[in-house]
């Protein structure tokens, strides 16, 4: 039966520039205490000045500069850019290498690599101007992160939400639109993270990766077991700032 269990609260959501590995600081970068074991959390805003001193000329692989090219709007195009230098430089500091080393592939299903580094498993994620990057010796991680705003997020159910979980986020939404809002949001990366973590992403279906609404929208983190496909993941959910941060590790890929 595929269901969810909330674990105790963890009492510390984050610290700013703790646990890099390289010993070194980088500005406005927060470190997540996720409470899984082996894993490391980087959070930054991208568009931050002292960061962007510290990425300004990283390089980009001829994927990024394609993919960054695409994009009409110069505004998004120049966010794209900064949040991929960003990633590069957390990742580095995580590996305690320099920024312009780290070397980034993907598979043939869209799932981020390391160059170098097999027994490491990366997850990116980045929302509004927040990056995000997950890195830990685990055989499948996934992340993902959302800021919150305001959207029309009620019609958006059906696509992720089972009957249950929909008819709670209705409830939530009589008795506190701005808190349901807020739930509404670490519903979302709670399930993309995990399907993340099982290789299949979004296209995996977000009605697949059961959340009790109940166990989220609370004052501090969370963990909390997730089985979905048969298969069992930690998850973790926090916000840093107005951005809510969800990291799930598992053995499926």
């Amino acid at each position: 039966m595929q269901g969810c269990s909330p674990a105790s609260p963890e009492g510390t959501l984050m610290q700013p520039n703790a646990n890099l590995n390289s010993g070194s600081s980088l500005p406005g970068v927060v470190a997540v205490q996720s409470g899984i074991p082996g894993v490391s959390v980087l959070v930054c805003d991208s568009a931050k000045p002292g960061l962007a001193q510290v990425t300004d000329g990283l390089p980009t692989s001829t994927a990024e500069a394609e993919r960054a090219a695409r994009l009409r709007d110069p505004a998004a195009r120049q966010r794209l850019l900064a949040s991929l230098a960003s990633a590069r430089a957390m990742l580095g500091a995580a590996l305690g290498i320099p920024a312009r080393e780290v070397s980034l592939g993907r598979t043939e299903d869209g799932v981020p690599f390391l160059a170098g580094y097999p027994d490491r498993a990366i997850s990116i994620s980045r929302s509004e101007g927040w990056t995000a990057v997950a890195l830990g010796n685990v055989r499948a991680i996934g992340l993902d992160i959302e800021q919150v705003r305001s959207i029309d997020w009620q019609p958006m159910l059906s696509m992720i939400c089972s009957d249950t979980e929909r008819d709670q986020m209705l409830a939530l939404a009589d008795a506190s639109p701005a808190r349901a809002l807020a739930v509404f949001f670490e519903l979302w990366t709670v399930k993309e993270a995990v399907l993340k973590a099982s290789g299949k992403g979004l296209g995996g279906g977000a009605k697949t990766v059961p959340v009790p609404v109940a166990s989220l929208g609370q004052p501090v983190p969370v963990q909390q077991e997730v089985i979905a496909g048969g298969a069992r993941y930690a998850v973790w959910s926090g916000r840093v700032e107005d951005v809510f941060v969800s990291v799930a590790v598992g053995d499926a890929r």
